[in-house]
């Protein structure tokens, strides 16, 4: 499994050094013959098309209390963009609410419905509290005067002995222009790794009223370990954001991963990032496909966290194709963190791609004639070794210092390269140290929206 987790001083200026983690199971039995509740009464069969007005309503009912309760909710309009923020509380201390329904409307002042969502999770736990945020986009010069929050379906669950295994900690907000950028680590205590989970995340002022939220997929939370996330939370004008809920969802889309042998067919062979003068991570990694097979889709993530442990930079990217046996290099791209937030260690995770396919046999790109072009800028060739062109290719640098450490890199994708052909593409960098001092080391490979003979 490769999976490290870098901690050490940063040399301002600190290079980042490394940690390990584990895997336990969690028991996830229960009576299998039970059969779950449903939320409400099975209702009559219609036996014809009910005639629908323009914002139909439930039928009322004052005897059978919803077991979610909305706790808070409210909703902000910037021209044709609405957003939906509410809080679920399970009123159930002793079931789990299982495959929660639930429709999200807008409405003008006449109650008329200008959008409508449907939207799911797979488990509210016992006196769990949620957060939702549904986001819509509207006509221009529609204007929004009321939202509502419709629990659908959902089935009580009393004998899944089951707990929460996501849960947030540390959440931060940096300013990033009218908006923010909300940070923070996801724990995942099961031992399955766990697919398209989805953020939600609603966020207060110093008064504890809700002004704004945001949402983001994050494609791979590991068994038994944290990460660093990000989400970009909008918010209403001129107010400051004091603190962030942040809820994960497991929901329909979501698949549970057992551990095993498949977290060894990647390797890192050789991995370091560090934190420039400028305040700017940077660095890379060199990996090894430890397979017979073609990998495709290999999800790695990257977090900086401060000495608070707070996360100062959270980033996920796919590695589109490693072929059988190929040693290949992976750089981020230089990115500023934010002023209040000083970057000390680093936590790089490795998610193993799945067996795939390639139109291409073999990597037919070969990046060389690497040189600094200025203080900023690699230059590199890329030659296409194919009978037909390529539309274009991503070229990694990773920078060496005299003693072979990784201290600086970037990223850049080319343009058309023609058959037997070769192309120059100008990387940004960043590094510590001289540039004199420095050694350069490139890689190319083609993306997975990558189109041959254009």
């Amino acid at each position: 499994m490769m999976r490290k987790n870098l901690s050490s001083g940063l040399i301002v200026l600190l290079l980042l050094a490394l940690l390990l983690s584990a895997c336990t199971e969690v028991s996830r039995s229960g009576d299998p013959t039970a059969t779950p509740e449903p939320f409400f009464p099975a209702t009559a069969e219609v036996t014809q098309d009910p005639l629908l007005p323009i914002n139909p309503t439930p039928t009322p009912d004052l005897v059978n209390p919803n077991p979610v309760r909305i706790t808070e909710l409210e909703y902000l309009q910037e021209d044709t963009q609405v957003l939906v923020m509410a809080k679920l509380f399970n009123t159930l201390e002793d079931a789990i609410l299982r495959d929660v329904q639930l429709e999200v409307l807008a409405l003008d002042a006449t109650g008329s419905r200008l959008a409508q969502q449907r939207t799911s999770f797979r488990y509210l736990f016992p006196n769990e509290t949620t957060s939702l945020v549904q986001e819509f986009e509207i006509n221009s010069g529609l204007v929004i005067t009321g939202v509502e929050v419709r629990v659908v379906d959902g089935l009580i669950d009393r004998t899944l002995k089951y707990q929460q295994p996501l849960t947030i900690q540390n959440t931060s907000a940096f300013r990033v222009g009218n908006n923010y950028n909300v940070t923070g680590w996801i724990s995942n205590t099961d031992a399955y790794t766990y697919t398209q989970v989805l953020l939600n995340a609603v966020a207060y002022n110093a008064s504890g009223q809700i002004v704004g939220g945001g949402q983001s997929l994050f494609d791979f939370v590991p068994e038994e370990d944290q990460v660093g996330f990000s989400v970009l939370v909008n918010s209403r004008q001129g107010e400051v954001i004091d603190h962030v809920d942040v809820s994960p969802w497991i929901t329909s889309y979501s698949a549970s991963l057992e551990g095993g042998n498949w977290w060894n067919a990647v390797s890192s062979e050789d991995w370091n990032f560090a934190v420039d003068q400028y305040n700017q991570i940077t660095g890379g990694a060199v990996l090894k496909n430890e397979t017979e097979r073609v990998l495709s889709e290999t999800f790695i993530i990257l977090t900086v966290s401060d000495e608070d442990n707070s996360v100062c930079f959270a980033n996920n990217s796919y590695y589109d194709v490693i072929w059988p046996n190929e040693t290949v290099v992976y750089a981020v791209t230089p990115t500023r963190l934010p002023d209040a937030c000083l970057g000390k260690k680093v936590d790089l995770v490795v998610v193993p791609g799945e067996f795939g396919l390639s139109p291409v046999d073999f990597n037919p790109l070969l990046a060389s004639q690497a040189a600094f072009t200025d203080q900023d800028t690699v230059s590199v060739s890329v030659v296409n070794n194919l009978n037909t062109s390529i539309s274009h290719a991503r070229v990694y640098v990773i920078l060496r210092d005299s003693a072979s450490r990784i201290v600086g890199g970037g990223y850049q994708t080319t343009q058309l390269i023609r058959s037997g052909s070769s192309t120059s593409v100008t990387v940004p960098v960043a590094y510590l140290g001289d540039q004199e001092s420095l050694t350069i080391s490139v890689f190319a490979t083609q993306p997975a929206d990558v189109e041959f003979g254009q």
